[in-house]
């Protein structure tokens, strides 16, 4: 999947005016939904972040 790089905040760490990439919408239950923007590094730490979600399930 492709996905392009914009100028912008990151939604994990706050980081502003930095290259960020769309990963989806983020839902809440009161005020509907927002875009999702992650800066590199933050999106690193969810990739390691799930890989050990992924290597800890029973039935992985």
């Amino acid at each position: 999947m492709h996905r392009s790089w914009v100028v912008g905040v990151c939604w994990r760490c706050e980081q502003a005016e930095v290259s960020v990439m769309w990963l989806g919408p983020i839902h809440t239950d009161y005020d509907g939904a927002a875009p999702f923007y992650v800066c590199e590094p933050c999106i690193r730490r969810l990739e390691q972040m799930t890989r050990a979600y992924q290597d800890a399930r029973p039935d992985a």
